[in-house]
């Protein structure tokens, strides 16, 4: 294994990238508790310890993929948003995040880790930059909206997105479980329970905007 330190910013911002394109790869193929840091050094080809010279642990790794999808998809919601014309109700404004978000299945996955396992072992500093960030990224996507959505002010809207974080969050344990419980969905009294991911979230969102 070459591991050839990156040394300028530029360099060390595409190592960083790198890492976390091999992580969200990791991700899509195997569980989160499998996804160990020393696998993805060794995808990476990297030494484990430059690995933890930029993330400290794995939650943090994790913590930063979810934040660079995430802020992915507020780009795609806001850009819609400011480029659309006219105003839209709250069902079609439902239906077009519902149906965005199931197109980025890693980020879902994300979100059903986010509150059970990505606050773990990460400290104070990383929890609240984190946070603060994301005030400022809703916030603005809340401005935006609210002018598109009839009826929505700019802070409801910012009211959404925070329940919408969550509602996200369950929606993915239900929708995807871990494979027991996939399984033992397969019984046909147990039909009740498959979650219809998108469809699901589509008729939540559309309540919530009401």
């Amino acid at each position: 294994m070459v591991d050839r330190r990156a040394t300028s910013p530029g360099a060390q911002e595409a190592r960083r990238e790198q890492l976390l394109a091999v992580a969200a790869g990791l991700l899509d193929r195997w569980s989160y508790s499998d996804v160990t840091m020393a696998r993805i050094a060794e995808q990476a080809s990297v030494a484990k310890g430059t690995l933890y010279l930029y993330f400290r642990t794995k939650e943090t790794l994790f913590l930063a993929l979810f934040e660079e999808r995430l802020n992915a998809w507020y780009a795609e919601l806001q850009a819609l948003a400011d480029h659309g014309e006219g105003a839209v109700d709250p069902s079609e404004a439902a239906r077009v995040i519902a149906s965005s978000l199931s197109r980025r299945p890693t980020l879902v996955h994300l979100f059903g880790l986010l509150h059970s396992t990505l606050g773990l072992n990460i400290d104070l500093e990383t929890a609240t930059a984190f946070r603060l960030r994301q005030h400022d990224r809703i916030s603005a996507l809340a401005s935006s909206l609210a002018k598109r959505v009839g009826n929505l002010s700019t802070s409801r809207a910012l009211c959404f997105l925070v329940q919408l974080e969550v509602v996200v969050g369950g929606l993915s344990w239900a929708a995807h479980p871990p494979p027991p419980v996939a399984e033992a969905l397969k019984e046909e009294q147990l039909a009740a329970f498959r979650i219809d991911f998108e469809e699901e979230l589509r008729e939540i969102a559309t309540a919530l905007l009401k």
